[in-house]
């Protein structure tokens, strides 16, 4: 039974956060771009491996305070490497369809991106770990990757569409892997607080959670908001187109 359980966790929450996302779009997006920024993005798990590994391999950092290693690790060797890999999917393959054709399509085809990769993340992750891991992650951890590719998808859009400028991109990349990177930190932080901080790891603990939720809200306040604002847009053009 718990084996049952914990492959439904281990696919649930792409399934679900998919279908919001698909079907808050006005204009649905064609099966095949679709399947394809998704099958894109779950490839994308092997070239950030290989760059992970590769920068790993340097030891930059690697006898400092364990603190200050573990955020320069998360920065530098894991949000880096997973949203740059996410964008170049966006970017190379989604943005140049026929179907992306408007701003929330930014966000379907970033949402798409980032499941593919926290899928097959997933799959290892819960492979290794079991039904606490399969819950944590998907409760967080999918969720979140989501939520970051939405802020790559919309960065893109906001160029194609809205005139920003093309810096607009990197920015929204740096967005994402600052709070990839934050909210990685923090978890692995509370992992190991009983070392980091002996006796007052209780605290710590306690404080580094209230941070990590607030961050975890702040995605999807902004995301939530983001989507309701498209989707007037989208129903707004579809008024004007009927009158």
């Amino acid at each position: 039974m718990l084996h049952v359980v914990t492959f439904i966790l281990t696919f649930l929450p792409t399934v679900l956060l998919m279908t919001y996302f698909y079907r808050r779009d006005r204009n649905r997006e064609p099966a095949k771009v679709l399947t394809g920024t998704f099958l894109l993005g779950l490839f994308a798990f092997i070239p950030v491996v290989l760059v992970e590994n590769l920068f790993s391999s340097f030891g930059v950092l690697s006898h400092a305070n364990p603190l200050v290693y573990n955020l320069y690790n998360m920065f530098a060797n894991v949000a880096i490497p997973e949203e740059s890999f996410k964008l170049l999917v966006i970017v190379l393959y989604s943005a140049r369809t026929k179907a992306f054709d408007e701003p929330m399509d930014g966000i379907v085809y970033g949402v798409a991106a980032a499941l593919g990769f926290a899928t097959i993340e997933n799959i290892l992750y819960v492979l290794g770990g079991g039904l606490g891991t399969a819950v944590i992650r998907a409760l967080l951890s999918v969720p979140s990757h989501a939520f970051w590719g939405a802020i790559l998808g919309y960065s893109v859009a906001q160029v194609r569409f809205k005139g920003k400028a093309k810096i607009s991109v990197l920015a929204g990349l740096f967005i994402a892997v600052s709070l990839h990177s934050i909210f990685n930190y923090l978890l692995i932080t509370v992992e190991g607080s009983e070392a980091y901080f002996g006796a007052l790891s209780g605290f710590f603990i306690l404080g580094l959670l209230h941070i990590l939720f607030i961050v975890f809200a702040f995605e999807i306040i902004w995301i939530l908001r983001t989507v309701r604002r498209l989707r007037l847009e989208q129903d707004r053009i579809a008024e004007k187109a009927a009158e």
